[in-house]
């Protein structure tokens, strides 16, 4: 009982700390000047975004205080950005700045987020990118458990869209785009993937091999891999066992075995986004 007093403890506390950002990789074009003044293009990704701003990847070296423009290369929608800071590297796959949309109004992203998040819903929801399969809007929702079993396991639900003005059917949004579909834009590692990725954040428990263990929740996830947030540091390499969709004093799924294969610092906070391919996934 004090372990899953502790467990909600951890539940709650996860869920304080949501954020409306998402683990989304969108084909962009960065126009700027360089440091020396001379004009710049370069296509790359967004790794992480939010409704004001994002993290990108660019091989350019960018520097603070530096503006460009990005163009959403899926929408053709381009807006000023301010280069906030330098995030540091991952994968290998070049260095990554924080940057801050200057016209948010734009809607660059081509997503509708939420309304800023409170106190946690009366019952237990589950957020997750959706799309619609009639006119392609997305939305970052919160589900209802009935309602992700449902769209997990038949891959459609019925709710209302607003644009198209009557209920539609909803699928997962993916969470990369295929970079074929860009021009000139060459596919990095996340496009090599065998299996794609679905932005859902479900409550999951990490059981390190020392018996500690911590609730997070995860960002996206596909078939072999799970990406989350957790202030427990480790290591790639280390071998966790993690339980996907852990609600304390519910029935609880199997556990699954899984190894980190990559770490990268949140910006601004002691958290940690990992990487993990699951071992019983295959």
């Amino acid at each position: 009982m004090a372990i899953e007093a502790q467990d909600r403890r951890m539940a709650r506390a996860s869920y304080a700390r949501r954020s409306e950002r998402v683990f989304l990789r969108i084909p962009i074009e960065i126009v700027g000047k360089d440091s020396q003044g001379k004009d710049f293009r370069e296509r790359n990704f967004t790794l992480v975004i939010n409704r004001h701003g994002a993290r990108i990847s660019a091989h350019r070296p960018l520097f603070p205080g530096q503006r460009i423009e990005i163009t959403n290369l899926q929408s053709g929608l381009a807006c000023p950005f301010r280069v906030i800071e330098e995030a540091g590297k991952t994968l290998g796959e070049g260095p990554e700045w924080g940057v801050e949309c200057l016209e948010p109004s734009v809607e660059i992203w081509g997503i509708t987020f939420p309304g800023r998040v409170g106190s946690p819903p009366a019952t237990e929801h589950v957020d997750a990118l959706v799309e619609c399969s009639v006119c392609s809007s997305r939305e970052l929702v919160q589900l209802t458990i009935e309602e992700y079993h449902t769209l997990a396991t038949t891959e459609v639900v019925r709710r209302c869209c607003e644009k198209c003005g009557q209920p539609t059917p909803w699928r997962f949004g993916p969470a990369e785009a295929d970079a074929e579909i860009v021009p000139g834009l060459s596919a990095g590692q996340g496009d090599r993937r065998r299996a794609r990725r679905r932005t859902v954040r479900l409550p999951v428990r990490i059981r390190l091999q020392d018996g500690r263990t911590s609730v997070a929740r995860t960002e996206n996830l596909s078939r072999t891999g799970v990406c989350f947030v957790s202030e427990v540091a480790m290591e790639p390499g280390q071998v966790i066992r993690l339980t996907l969709g852990y609600w304390p004093g519910a029935p609880q799924p199997e556990e699954a075995l899984a190894k980190i294969v990559w770490r990268r610092p949140m910006e601004g906070s002691n958290r940690f986004a990992y990487g993990v391919h699951l071992e019983t996934g295959e």
